[in-house]
């Protein structure tokens, strides 16, 4: 995946470019920096860089990239919320939905828990705990109904018992 923005800071054009694939990459006027994933399971990178005293941040959560210029995002118009101030509860769900549904049906679990986490983390960053929780809820119902539906399958088949 590739996004790249160009930005004009004091009369300056400067090229801002974001490459994920086997490890993020920031370019900044043709020089590359490495940035980190905050979490295990999800992209979510928040990588400052400042040019001629504006504070730039490339944001990336999951597939959706943004370029926040002195705390504004300049693909959605929306204010600049840092990554770390997401609540530490979303972080701790997104690792049971995770896990947790490795645990209970392989890969499929684990695909579901990550299609949770994304939504964990937009409602976290948004301050929607109560929501969270819901949704948590609602990932862990959806896996414990499908552990026992495949169980039942294979009882069933003759395939285990």
């Amino acid at each position: 995946m590739k996004k790249a923005w160009d930005v004009n800071v004091n009369g300056v054009n400067h090229t801002v470019e974001y490459r994920a694939g086997f490890g993020a990459k920031v370019i900044v006027n043709g020089k590359v920096y490495k940035a980190k994933t905050q979490n295990w399971f999800i992209n979510m990178i928040d990588y400052p860089i400042t040019i001629d005293g504006a504070e730039i941040r490339v944001v990336a959560v999951g597939n959706k990239v943004d370029l926040a210029v002195n705390g504004k995002y300049l693909g959605s118009g929306e204010e600049y919320i840092p990554l770390n101030k997401m609540p530490v509860l979303a972080n701790v769900f997104i690792g049971i939905s995770c896990i947790g549904g490795f645990l209970m049906t392989k890969w499929l679990g684990f695909l579901i828990g990550l299609l949770f986490s994304f939504l964990y983390a937009k409602l976290g960053l948004k301050g929607k705990t109560g929501a969270m929780v819901g949704a948590f809820v609602g990932c862990v119902v959806i896996e414990t109904v499908l552990m026992f539906g495949v169980a039942y399958l294979l009882v069933a088949t003759g395939y285990y018992y």
